[in-house]
């Protein structure tokens, strides 16, 4: 929630009511509250537009109605309110489209206005600050990319040409297909579940003509096969519905379509988070001896020198007498030198280091044993570095770093990790979900029956809703309201109207409320009301 200046306005412009009120969006729709007012409460799908303001700052908020909101004074959250206005603007729209499935959602620009661009299982929706149009996968006839320029053509509609999609072109088309052809497959899917007895080729004709919502001529089904709209007529439509078709079918011709409502997308299942059950990480208790000096004084100043301390380290030269001397450290500890071997067996001479400490070679000599400048250490003594003496210089050496040791010290070797993962099953879509029958189907059957200057929507495998007469502007008229059905996603508004009836959303085709001619439910009287209506 946050505080803001408001303005109600006219269709003309002029303000009607202002002030302070906090703004509240949540809950499918947009609450105003003023401090000193009544509480004004908008549905998302009431509202035509969301933008900014003409002044700097403001915000702009239109209603179906015409009425618009300004709001201004929100400071830093008025990106915020901007942002959640159209998103909800956004998701009202494609629950007003009845757009199946998630979406994968791209920024664009269209027509010269910054656009959201969702690709959903069945359409691509265009959603603009003032309009949003649905392009339905049944009626695309063409997708082209070139020049980073992507350009849909649908029947029935304007080429939609979508830019700025910057780095995303490519991941954009190549989404844009998949769904387009994952339409198209669970359509010969259904086809060939509902139709097991029909040939592979002729099943891809009629799933060819049969796309997701388009009505298809009995004629044009018979030419495939001669009891083909026949059969998909008995096995869709309702016991109390074969009446009605029946009698339909006497008096004009009909034209037979399937519309996939539910989404059967199912997510991945299956997958368990990884764990590693190796023994944990401890630092400072290693088990493994080679990181350790010893203790004490000698331990420390060994580790010292190690890790890039003040002395030097390497091996004391030969020296016929003695031991080489080891090097020489500016400050702090001596230089760490094991001593190569002398002609009488005496380990090397530690380092030198202004108040400091060296260490001596250790050696088994006749006249000199070990010792040195500041104390007695590990040198070359009899294993030095020459080769005379093989590898034992460099075991001396790993030695004085503390490794090589024997006993419990050892290096213990820890268990491997346990990198193994629970099963997965993919991401898939249940093709077996695609089912007309029962009482929650995913599929809707359904008839359109063109009569001078009338059309006729039948739905077959549902009870409850009614007969739809609509009004045939031209000789595309069975189009147009094929077109305008399944962009509303065959939710039509009652004929009625009134108070009890909502408002027609925004964004619905203005055909079906505009040629909508009479609604007449299935009671005895249907019959007679059909008649009249289409008189």
């Amino acid at each position: 929630m946050t505080t803001a200046h408001y303005r109600l306005l006219t269709p003309a412009g002029e303000a009607t009511e202002e002030g302070k009120a906090d703004v509240v969006i949540a809950e499918g729709a947009f609450v105003l509250t003023p401090s000193a007012g009544d509480v004004l409460r908008v549905p998302f799908d009431q509202i035509s537009s969301v933008g900014e303001g003409e002044q700097q700052f403001t915000l702009k908020v239109a209603l179906a109605q015409g009425t618009v909101i300004e709001l201004a004074q929100m400071g830093a959250m008025r990106s915020q309110v901007l942002a959640e206005l159209r998103d909800a603007h956004a998701d009202a729209a494609a629950k007003t489209a009845s757009a199946v499935g998630q979406a994968d959602i791209f920024s664009a620009v269209a027509g010269g206005e910054q656009v959201e661009v969702r690709i959903y299982d069945d359409a691509l929706l265009v959603i603009g600050s003032s309009h949003a149009e649905r392009l339905s996968f049944s009626f695309v006839k063409s997708v082209r990319t070139e020049n980073y320029v992507v350009s849909v053509e649908a029947s029935g509609s304007d080429a939609v040409e979508l830019t700025r999609l910057g780095n995303r072109t490519g991941e954009f088309e190549r989404a844009l297909a998949d769904r387009l052809s994952a339409a198209r497959g669970r359509t010969s899917a259904f086809l060939g579940a509902l139709l097991p007895g029909l040939d592979p080729l002729a099943l891809r004709q009629a799933a060819g003509l049969l796309r997701d919502g388009v009505a298809v001529s009995s004629t044009a089904l018979d030419g495939i096969h001669p009891d083909l709209a026949g059969t998909l007529l008995a096995v869709t439509t309702l016991a109390q519905r074969q009446a009605a078709v029946a009698e339909l079918g006497g008096k004009a011709p009909l034209a037979i379509g399937f519309r996939q409502i539910t989404s059967v997308h199912r997510d991945a299942v299956g997958v368990t988070e990884w764990q590693d059950s190796a023994t944990t990480t401890h630092i400072g208790d290693h088990d493994h001896s080679g990181g350790r000096f010893g203790q004490g004084l000698a331990g420390a100043m060994v580790a010292g020198i190690v890790a890039g301390g003040p002395g030097n380290f390497g091996p004391g030269a030969y020296n016929p007498g003695f031991g080489g001397a080891g090097g020489f450290g500016p400050s702090g500890a001596g230089g760490f030198g094991a001593g190569g071997a002398g002609r009488f067996w005496s380990g090397g001479i530690g380092g030198f280091g202004p108040g400091g400490y060296g260490f001596g070679g250790f050696g088994l000599g006749r006249l000199f044993g070990g010792g040195g400048y500041g104390g007695g250490g590990y040198g070359g003594g009899p294993w030095g570095y020459r080769d005379d003496y093989g590898d034992w210089g460099g075991y001396w050496a790993y030695r004085a770093l503390g490794a090589g040791q024997n006993g419990p010290r050892q290096h213990q070797m820890t268990s491997r990790p346990d990198v193994s993962r629970g099963r997965l099953t993919p991401a898939t879509e249940d093709l077996s979900a695609l089912v007309v029958t029962g009482e929650d189907p995913t599929v809707l059957g359904f008839v359109l029956a063109s009569f001078p200057g009338r059309i006729v929507f039948e739905v077959l495998n549902l009870a409850e809703p009614a007969t739809l007469v609509f009004r045939a502007e031209g000789a595309d008229g069975l189009e147009v309201i094929n077109r305008a059905l399944v962009d509303s996603g065959f939710r039509p508004p009652p004929a009625g109207g009134g108070l009890t009836a909502p408002l027609r959303r925004v964004g619905e085709p203005a055909a079906l409320s505009d040629l909508l001619v009479a609604e007449i439910p299935h009671d005895n009287d249907w019959p007679a009301r059909l008649a009249a209506a289409l008189s």
